[in-house]
């Protein structure tokens, strides 16, 4: 990918790949783009959104999975232990199956985008909407390694802090947050992660290039990205994928003892 993004498109075209390629006039423009943008690819702005939609999903997750896993190990309601095997038989259905009916509950969202309850519109589709609303969601991986994690925290723990004055959210956050930071981590990474290559909401869901992520913006390149011969720039998009994929890896990279970490919290009694 590095090598290919040094090809112009005409070259690339003509040439026979092998495992490293070398340009016979190599060339910087897909790089350039990569950092400053093309007339195709606002890549700076596809960027943007990326990191504002990464950073609103994570911050989301971290909160509802968080939360959800004090309900279930702290609370006692009936119904409990139902709810909680529904959340995760949600974990069996795959994602390619809810795209139809995701996109039909957001185009019926009412009062939004010209609907009422006598005529039909748009919805909530091609607006930030999209993003706020249904592109967070609580991680219900994350939400059952919080709450085995707690499970394992006595709660003689809950008591003394109830008798020295704690009320319930600084009960949360300030005693109990606190030792759930390895499993708030592993949500933190693993949900910045999905989030960050998730191509499928911006690629369904919205149609305007102002909210184009960058995944998004590589998907849709292969039909804008065509020169007047009809050629497709391969080198562009490999570039722009490789833009794409750099802070993935990077995150894991540094992060992936966290990983490791937050699962073993959860899984091994102390």
């Amino acid at each position: 990918m590095i090598l290919a993004g040094f090809f112009t498109r005409e070259e690339f075209n003509r040439t026979v790949l092998s495992a490293f390629p070398i340009p016979d006039r190599p060339t910087l423009a897909n790089y350039k783009s990569l950092v400053t943008g093309t007339v195709t690819a606002a890549v700076t702005k596809y960027m943007g959104n990326t990191i504002l939609r990464t950073v609103y999903s994570t911050l989301f997750a971290v909160l509802t999975s968080f939360l959800a896993g004090f309900v279930f190990s702290r609370l006692k309601f009936k119904g409990r232990g139902a709810l909680f095997l529904v959340l995760l038989a949600t974990q069996t259905i795959p994602l390619t199956i809810a795209i139809i009916p995701t996109y039909l509950e957001f185009a019926r969202f009412p009062w939004a985008g010209g609907n009422d309850i006598f005529v039909g519109g748009t919805g909530i589709l091609n607006t930030w909407w999209v993003y706020l609303i249904g592109g967070p969601a609580m991680n219900i991986m994350g939400m059952f390694l919080v709450k085995q994690s707690l499970e394992k925290v006595p709660i003689e723990l809950d008591e003394a802090a109830k008798m020295d004055g704690a009320g319930t959210l600084r009960l949360m956050f300030q005693i109990l947050f606190p030792l759930q930071l390895p499993v708030v981590a592993y949500i933190a990474i693993t949900t910045a992660l999905g989030t960050w290559n998730d191509f499928i909401t911006p690629f369904f869901y919205t149609s305007s290039d102002d909210l184009l992520t960058l995944p998004g913006a590589i998907a849709r390149l292969s039909s804008i990205s065509s020169g007047a011969g009809g050629t497709i720039n391969y080198p562009l998009i490999i570039t722009l994928g490789l833009g794409n994929t750099i802070p993935a890896v990077l995150i894991f990279f540094f992060f992936q003892r966290y990983i490791v970490q937050g699962l073993a919290n959860s899984g091994v009694k102390g």
